[in-house]
């Protein structure tokens, strides 16, 4: 009955286990060190794309280095470029306040869709359906609300300085 019974090693058991151990071990030092990564904001290579990120059902703002900043649904196009469709901005003035601009009726007639360099963009954020620019643009898509266009382009130069009458001494400055 022993001849038929197969013997194996102790110590290859021992070296098999310990193999398991040392692979059991490095998956979690690897999981621990991504985790780390993605914490400190530098997980560059386990980070998911624009595209993995973007929600296609809802809209994006769209913030340029520029200091722009555009609203809409964007898409990836390749490693290099965004496509932004349903294009929106906001104009702030004293006189009116701010307003939703559809993005069309500019003097130099864009087109959609804005084509944007990858490199120019800073920061891209899906926007909530309860926001306050989305909750606009549902109105302006049902037409409740006027398409906006954009304040007149007026060439503003600078006012020209006025002089301080004799009478009138300068107040000193509170650094000094």
């Amino acid at each position: 009955m022993r001849d038929s019974a197969i013997v194996i090693p102790v110590a290859a058991l021992r070296r098999i286990f310990v193999m398991l151990i040392v692979l059991i071990a490095l998956i979690l030092a690897v999981l621990v060190v991504r985790t780390q990564l993605f914490r400190a904001g530098i997980g560059v290579l386990f980070a998911p794309s624009a595209a993995e990120t973007i929600d296609h059902n809802a809209y994006q703002s769209v913030f340029l280095t520029n200091g722009s900043s555009y609203y809409g649904k964007l898409e990836p196009q390749g490693d290099s470029w965004f496509l932004l469709t349903d294009v929106f901005y906001l104009s702030v003035s004293d006189q009116n306040g701010t307003r939703l601009i559809k993005r069309g009726s500019e003097p130099w007639g864009p087109r959609e869709p804005m084509v944007i360099p990858r490199d120019q963009i800073l920061v891209i954020e899906n926007m909530r359906d309860d926001s306050d620019v989305v909750a606009a643009i549902r109105l302006y898509k049902s037409g409740q609300a006027p398409a906006l266009t954009p304040p007149p382009a007026t060439a503003t130069a600078a006012p020209a300085p006025t002089a301080i009458p004799s009478t009138t001494r300068p107040s000193p400055s509170p650094t000094r």
